[in-house]
């Protein structure tokens, strides 16, 4: 999407609870969120997203009602996150590399319709994240500023505010940037993708087993060669967009820490 990605007039500020839901490639996740934003979050239901797009509306209203009926009080809204570039009416996935079913679905209008006509809003999981972390955590108060999440995937989304206090956020390939010298083919269909070293789907499938599972030599090569790749995305992204403060997030980075030191040594080093 090109324009702003908020979530729209599901209202962050209204009295009641969220149905919040975090579709990613590998794992779906429903919460519900007191409304106004705060930490208040109670995960309902997690379970392995489905590939068919048939299958994942079932399980996921039947998810969304059991968490409707636990809410206290009124639910006012659904918000959904989902790795994917979304459609310009927000109607659902132009295009979703590790969820190739979902593409061109009536996402929105369908799960509206399993909750009882709520308003129902989808934005790009890095765009979600972006705007969780200005609001509540370690982007408040930045002007220029990305969220990276490292998971199934690699996504990125920006935040780009100007002197008098207009922005936009908006959600950017950086996964699917290319790479000299890189021969690997990517899920997107192009040869060189940055995703093809950082994307959780692409490494299990080239090793062919869960990488927590490889020999700790296999490792050491696979998390050398992930932090050299992605500090080298980091540089461009910061190059080509002069933001000045990013966070990262996503399986991989919440289970892995440690990236966290090698991908700053990383960028001070280029």
């Amino acid at each position: 999407m090109a324009a702003d990605e908020t979530m729209g007039d599901v209202a962050p500020d209204a009295a009641g609870w969220l149905l919040a839901v975090d579709l990613g490639g590998t794992r779906t996740r429903v919460a519900l969120v007191a409304a106004p934003l705060a930490a208040r979050a109670e995960v309902i239901a997690t379970f392995p997203t489905e590939q068919r797009y048939a299958d994942e509306i079932v399980r996921l209203a039947e998810a969304l009602a059991e968490a409707q009926g636990q809410a206290t009080g009124p639910v006012v809204g659904v918000g959904v996150a989902l790795g994917g570039r979304i459609a310009r009416d927000g109607s659902g996935a132009l295009v979703a590399p590790n969820l190739r079913d979902y593409e061109g679905r009536p996402f929105v209008q369908e799960i509206a319709a399993r909750c009882g006509g709520l308003p129902t809003r989808l934005a790009h999981d890095a765009v979600c994240g972006l705007l969780a972390e200005r609001r509540l955590g370690a982007l408040i108060g930045a002007q220029r500023c990305a969220y990276l999440t490292l998971s199934t995937g690699t996504g990125c989304a920006i935040h780009l505010e100007a002197s008098g206090g207009a922005g936009v956020t908006v959600s950017i390939e950086m996964g699917h940037q290319l790479l000299d010298g890189n021969a690997r083919v990517c899920l997107c269909g192009q040869t060189g993708c940055l995703e093809t070293w950082t994307g959780g789907k692409l490494l299990g499938m080239r090793y062919g087993q869960a990488i927590e599972t490889l020999p700790a030599a296999e490792q050491f090569d696979l998390w050398r060669g992930f932090s050299e790749k992605l500090s080298l995305g980091l540089v461009n992204l910061v190059a080509l967009t002069r933001v000045e403060r990013v966070a990262i997030g996503g399986a991989i980075a919440l289970h892995h820490p440690e990236l966290l030191d090698a991908l700053r040594a990383g960028v001070a080093e280029r």
